[in-house]
């Protein structure tokens, strides 16, 4: 194996990028000793920015980030400072910040936090940004992320109903503070007709049934959650109600059939009966139909 090193380490640098080579690099990462792993950094860190954000040396920066100690770890974050805004706008490079928030505490993350906080919007909207937003609320504790959060919260409404920005606000409700998941699910009850009919937040609106009634702070948030089930339902027989303008729609329909899946006690009753009041609307298109068949399997 030290052989093999030896013949390797003049070309450290250029194997890196290439299409063969750096998988050899990975593979002592894999099961080098620790000099090896450190030598390979060192090689690197001149051209770690660069290498990040390459197809093929995006793949060795990840590896040396999961198989080397703290000390080696706070040398590629160090380097990468400088470059994170590139990095995280980059389709490679995006993967290698994701990795630093994955493996590294958040003291040796900070600028990645603060790159957030300064353009919160913008790259909670960004197909790649918003992939480190979520890997920031799984992996940092919520009193270091409470400025970025703060930011975040601001947009809500515009993240709601945003191609990539909504899998922020998903991920809020699983992963954020209380007063995030409320400020979320008010959002979705004061505008829920629209928000269930859009592409995107129909996703959210479907979460935020699910996340208030599991996890760290279903208690809290079981009023929130009730208001939000008993605005959708309406009056039964009321074909003017949020239920019934959703039932019909492409999007919304999925909400209703996750409803009948996750409704429970008094609230499964009276959603029971407004469906059953609407049961002839309902058998006449198909996505009525495909709430019949979830009431049908819920019923079994």
């Amino acid at each position: 194996r030290q052989a093999v090193f030896g013949a390797v380490e003049p070309d450290i640098r250029s194997l890196a990028s290439d299409p063969f080579g750096h998988m050899v690099l990975q593979k002592f990462f894999d099961i080098g000793s620790l000099d090896q792993r450190r030598k390979i950094v060192v090689d690197l860190l001149p051209d770690l920015p660069a290498l990040s954000n390459e197809m093929h040396g995006c793949r060795v920066v990840q590896k040396a980030i999961q198989h080397v100690p703290p000390d080696v770890q706070e040398q590629i974050a160090a380097r990468l400072k400088d470059s994170v805004l590139a990095c995280m706008a980059s389709i490679h490079g995006n993967h290698v910040i994701q990795k630093c928030v994955e493996q590294m505490p958040v003291k040796s993350i900070s600028y990645v936090v603060q790159a957030v906080e300064a353009d919160a919007k913008r790259i909670a909207s960004n197909m790649y940004g918003c992939r480190i937003v979520q890997r920031l609320l799984e992996h940092c504790p919520h009193q270091e992320l409470d400025t970025m959060l703060d930011r975040i919260a601001r947009w809500i409404p515009d993240l709601l109903q945003d191609p990539y920005g909504n899998y922020v606000v998903q991920h809020l409700l699983d992963h954020g503070r209380l007063q995030d998941k409320r400020l979320i699910l008010r959002e979705v009850r004061e505008n829920i007709v629209g928000l269930s009919k859009h592409k995107f937040s129909s996703h959210v609106v479907e979460r935020a049934l699910v996340a208030s009634g599991v996890g760290e702070h279903s208690s809290e948030l079981e009023a929130e959650r009730s208001e939000l089930i008993l605005k959708i339902i309406g009056e039964v027989g009321d074909s003017a109600s949020p239920i019934w303008q959703m039932m019909d729609d492409r999007f919304g329909n999925f909400i209703v059939q996750r409803m009948v899946q996750n409704a429970r006690g008094s609230e499964r009753d009276l959603l029971v009966a407004q469906l059953r009041s609407a049961d002839a609307r309902l058998k006449k298109t198909q996505h009525g139909r495909r709430i019949l068949l979830a009431l049908q399997k819920d019923d079994r």
